[in-house]
């Protein structure tokens, strides 16, 4: 972005903030084409006279969405956009459905952890299967140390 439109963007912003509800706003180029926007008519300009509702700006509407980490709360969001509000809705969504795949890994990995602890705990002679196809037999320090990470499984995984 060039300067010259940068600062057109700057003092048009600026004047539309700085300008009150009912007041006169005009609008002229100057000599480098670099729009701008004035609550004065400037001296020796050709300027026209523009409403405040003829100066683009983008509709914006307040928001209450889910407070983060809290079911069920709301906090209030600075006036959003519609594309804005719609991107934010699309979010939603997304997180929604990423804490419900979350959910269902958790689901899985409490089933797997609680089926693990049942066959390590119930048998006293544990066979493993090896990447080479052969099985063997689980020392007792090792079947113990399966046995807590199963446990830790569990308590990660599983709510009650």
């Amino acid at each position: 972005m060039t300067k010259p439109a940068i600062r057109t963007i700057l003092i048009a912003l600026a004047s539309t903030l700085a300008t009150p509800a009912l007041a006169d706003t005009y609008r002229w180029v100057d000599a480098e084409g670099v729009v701008n926007y004035s609550e004065r008519k400037p001296r020796g300009v050709d300027a026209e006279l523009v409403s405040r509702s003829n100066v683009p700006r983008t509709e914006t509407r307040p928001v209450e969405t889910a407070a983060p980490g809290i079911p069920g709360a709301t906090q209030s969001q600075p006036e959003l956009s519609e594309r804005q509000q719609e991107m934010l809705t699309e979010l939603q969504t997304a997180e929604t459905d990423r804490q419900a795949q979350v959910a269902k890994i958790r689901e899985d990995n409490c089933d797997t952890a609680r089926r693990v602890l049942e066959n390590l705990t119930v048998r006293d002679r544990v066979r493993v299967r090896m990447e080479n196809g052969t099985t063997r037999v689980l020392g007792e320090e090792e079947r113990q140390a399966r046995i807590a990470e199963a446990q830790a499984g569990v308590v990660t995984n599983c709510e009650s």
